[in-house]
């Protein structure tokens, strides 16, 4: 029992409770018994004045607790309750009743009566009923509160998602002038006939940058616009990528090697824009981790029926082949990068049922095999 009272003392705190009872001898005991608790109580002998006490004390505190006796002469604790859910629908209601009708009962909880306690009144089920409803406001209250911190969250991250998605749109505006000026210089001083190690390293650095450029502009664009695809030729296709990433391996001492393992290869059905992003991050990734001066090797091929190709250099091992496909990861901080390229690959590969083989061991270096398994886009020639 004491127990009871110290947490009914905790409960009560900075709460109002609103008794309603005809009988002014019955709602005199209860006030002087609940005084011990609740700091503010308010008292109405019928359904016209509880509603008018109960809206002013609402402007004042919403923690209120409303203990009405079902019989009020005129309207019932049963009309008010009905009246009190209309403006609050988590008003918590308290019904005291002298009657067992079950009838009574049925409609106390029709219209949402929290919890009832017979007449005449016993203190101890008074309290615990009082506790129990005192424990739901509290509870009500912590979830609002719950619930407006999740969305104060939720319009943050939306902010902070528009804020990115406009900063990547304007980083990619702002890259790409001058990027294209820079390839652009490069083609014109070569046709002028001028080669030196310190053009070729502006254009391997100019390829690196529109690499990086291709990924975030596929980010942006590739939820928005339709898959276009056509008939590739894969060897003409990835001898293509080899070339254009040439500049840059040789600037970092490594060469490309091709080898094409079947005679009469299929065509695949496939977008152009979504292979560049495989092979030149595939590509990419086999340049920034290969040790130099060193090959790294392509194989095209077939295996089980099913068109593959397959990237192979020699360097550092890796260490986790699930998280090297997740976004932001980099296995060696120090290589730089954004770590974006192999997520796209990895999201592509499922979007087109690509399976992706991975084997890295220390005597055969680093391999990434593609399998296209959707036979039915082989087109043979």
């Amino acid at each position: 029992m004491k127990n009871s009272l110290t947490i009914l003392k905790r409960l009560a705190k900075d709460k109002i409770v609103l008794l309603v009872e005809d009988e002014q001898l019955i709602l005199d005991g209860l006030a002087r018994m609940l005084s011990k608790f609740f700091t503010t109580i308010l008292q109405a002998t019928n359904v016209e004045d509880a509603l008018k006490i109960y809206a002013d004390a609402l402007k004042i505190n919403t923690q209120i607790v409303v203990i009405s006796d079902i019989n009020l002469g005129g309207k019932s604790g049963i009309d008010l309750t009905y009246s009190l859910k209309n403006i609050n629908p988590n008003q918590k209601i308290i019904a005291i009743s002298g009657t067992e009708d079950k009838n009574v009962f049925i409609e106390s909880i029709r219209c949402g009566i929290d919890r009832f306690v017979i007449k005449p009144i016993v203190k101890d089920e008074l309290f615990d009923a009082i506790i129990s409803v005192l424990q739901k406001i509290d509870y009500d209250l912590e979830l609002q509160e719950s619930r407006k911190l999740l969305e104060q969250s939720k319009e943050y991250a939306l902010k902070l998602l528009d804020e990115q998605d406009q900063f990547l749109k304007n980083s990619i505006h702002e890259i790409h002038t001058p990027l294209a000026i820079i390839i652009t210089n490069i083609d014109l001083l070569r046709i002028d006939g001028i080669e030196n190690e310190f053009l070729n390293s502006i254009e391997a650095g100019a390829r690196i940058i529109q690499n990086s450029y291709e990924d975030m502009t596929y980010l942006m664009k590739h939820d928005r616009l339709p898959v276009i695809k056509t008939n590739i030729n894969p060897v003409n296709f990835i001898q293509g990528r080899m070339n254009y990433f040439n500049c840059i391996a040789e600037v970092n001492e490594l060469s490309f090697s091709l080898r094409v393992g079947h005679p009469d290869l299929p065509s695949i059905y496939f977008s152009e824009l979504k292979l560049s992003r495989i092979v030149d991050n595939t590509l990419s990734n086999a340049i920034k981790y290969s040790d130099r001066p060193n090959e790294i090797s392509i194989t095209i091929g077939l295996q089980e029926g099913h068109l593959f190709f397959e990237v192979r250099n020699h360097g550092p091992i890796i260490q986790d082949k699930k998280k090297i496909f997740e976004r932001f990861y980099r296995e060696a901080q120090q290589k730089g990068g954004y770590g974006l390229g192999l997520s796209i690959v990895s999201q592509i590969c499922k979007e087109e049922n690509i399976e992706i083989e991975i084997s890295s061991t220390p005597v055969r270096g680093t391999a990434f095999r593609y399998i296209f398994k959707n036979e039915t886009n082989l087109q043979h020639n």
